[in-house]
């Protein structure tokens, strides 16, 4: 995908000739930011951790790293997931709206469009919303904002609830949150009800037709997906449900319904593949949520 390689290959530039970071004391990684790091990948794995719930992303590199480390992986499950639940529904779509909650550096869109395209459909039919109240991915997701100047692509949005208050009549139909929902779960616990309500509330007025939820496996992504099916039924909306997660069952962690195999997918950047050793396949729990 053109635009995926532009945006990569942009990531690597910045980068690569920015100097080594003197974070400091101020460092993810435990004052590791002392210009003697190899790359930012161990400040990621830090803020990864399983019991981690207060260090987070901090720093203009790292936000580089992990779009060099992790678009092609959330992007292809974004795709993948579309492409096995709601193919044959799209196929008759004559154009799409999407929004996208908590979009970082917006890999969904990189995996959403590839998909419309992979069915045949014009990229005018395409539209994209992408919301996210983080300063630190702003840059990125106006890099991304200038690859689709005349497509109605709009991935620099910051508060989706405001936006959508101030649009009822604008059409919404399908909803995404892309490891985002665990996210809010276990580093925003004074906001996440806040959230599942104001989002609750969204579907009520824009009425759109699914919610997709893809996000990492742990035990905080299931039972923050567990969350949102329990808030749709207690606030009787009508929905169906489709969930499964990659060969990767771990019992200290749980099955989130279906086993589904693991979906190797093409990297086209040689050198970003080379240089970065992003992830080569989907590993991720999902969930499709049908409004009836």
């Amino acid at each position: 995908m053109q635009e995926l390689d532009q945006y990569l290959e942009w990531c690597d530039e910045q980068y690569s000739n920015t100097p080594h970071c003197q974070c400091g004391i101020g460092c993810t990684n435990e004052n590791y930011c002392r210009g003697l790091q190899r790359d930012c990948y161990s400040c990621i794995q830090r803020v990864h951790k399983l019991y981690n719930n207060k260090i987070h992303y901090n720093c203009d590199k790292m936000a580089l790293y992990y779009v060099l480390k992790h678009t092609y992986r959330f992007g292809a499950e974004v795709f993948f997931e579309l492409h096995r639940w709601l193919r044959n529904d799209i196929c008759s779509w004559p154009d799409i709206y999407i929004a996208s909650i908590g979009c970082g550096p917006c890999s969904e869109l990189f995996g959403t469009l590839s998909l419309w395209r992979t069915l045949g459909k014009s990229d005018f039919s395409f539209h994209f919303r992408g919301f996210d109240i983080e300063p630190l991915w702003t840059p990125l997701r106006n890099q991304v904002k200038s690859y689709f100047r005349t497509l109605d692509v709009q991935p620099d949005i910051n508060d989706a609830f405001a936006y959508y208050r101030n649009n009822i009549q604008e059409r919404v139909d399908i909803v995404i949150l892309n490891y985002m929902l665990s996210d809010m779960r276990k580093f925003y616990t004074n906001q996440y009800q806040q959230f599942l309500t104001d989002l609750i509330a969204m579907i009520r007025q824009n009425k759109p037709k699914y919610l997709l939820i893809n996000d990492i496996y742990l035990r905080d992504s299931l039972a923050a997906s567990k969350d949102l099916l329990k808030a749709l039924k207690q606030s009787k909306i009508t929905y169906s449900a489709n969930a499964a997660q990659y060969h990767s069952y771990n019992p200290s962690i749980g099955l989130w319904k279906q086993q589904i195999p693991k979906q190797p997918y093409v990297m086209s950047n040689a050198a970003i593949v080379s240089k970065y050793q992003p992830f080569s396949e989907t590993n991720s729990i999902q969930t499709i949520i049908q409004f009836l």
